[in-house]
């Protein structure tokens, strides 16, 4: 068990085979959700990254070391571990984290002081990136490139036209992978004909708007902006 939970923090599964399965397998089995199925396997990636964290990894070195050297996570990630710790309750292993940072954080800043440096340089430069954004986008990468080969697939095709699931944002990074022209044009029929949809009702929002239209403006005219806007990044 804690061997397949430190591949899953290291972002490693197994097989190379095995991880292409795993990924093809959770994209065709997340077509049946609403949203994006990326965007959506990604948030559940990053869910189980920070709960393993809590659980199982606060006192692995390795792990400790890459927060510490990245002096935390980004803002988002930050918000996201904060979030975790009050929905499971794992304040413990929150704050052995944090003293970890604050302890490595006040080591170094002493240092700079110590020895001379102009501010604005030294130990502060070599901040590594948020260990979550890295795991983020190793994982998007995978989930990109097996989209891009599920369209050879027609279960795969059949599966994404039954609920075109995914947001403009992947769409365009898969699209770039897919060197079939057939498969290509079914990937995108169903994007633009729910972008016409809502381009529609945009159009017959704004006309409406106007203090001379006497037409009353529909819910869904009056919330397609927002799907709009979802459907260009669903994060």
């Amino acid at each position: 068990m804690i061997n397949n939970l430190k591949r899953l923090i290291t972002g490693g599964f197994g097989k190379s085979e095995d991880v292409k399965n795993t990924y093809y397998t959770e994209l065709l089995e997340t077509f049946d959700t609403k949203g994006c199925v990326v965007c959506k396997l990604l948030e559940i990636s990053v869910l189980k990254y920070l709960e393993n964290l809590l659980h199982e990894f606060t006192m692995d070195p390795a792990s400790r070391r890459e927060i510490r050297e990245a002096f935390g996570y980004c803002k988002k990630h930050t918000e996201q571990l904060i979030n975790v710790t009050k929905n499971t309750n794992q304040r413990l292993s929150a704050s052995i984290v944090a003293e970890d940072l604050a302890d490595y954080f006040i080591k170094h800043s002493k240092k700079l002081l110590k020895s001379g440096i102009k501010s604005g340089t030294g130990i502060f430069k070599i901040r590594r990136s948020c260990p979550i954004c890295k795991y983020y986008s190793k994982h998007e990468k995978m989930y990109i490139s097996e989209f891009a080969k599920g369209t050879a697939k027609e279960e795969f095709l059949r599966k994404f036209e039954e609920n075109p699931g995914i947001c403009l944002e992947h769409l365009i990074k898969v699209s770039k992978s897919i060197k079939d022209r057939t498969a290509l044009k079914r990937l995108l029929k169903p994007q633009i004909q729910m972008i016409e949809e809502t381009d529609h009702e945009l159009n017959n929002f704004v006309k409406k708007f106007d203090h001379k239209s006497n037409e009353r403006i529909t819910d869904n005219e009056a919330s397609a902006w927002h799907r709009f806007f979802e459907r260009i990044n669903s994060r």
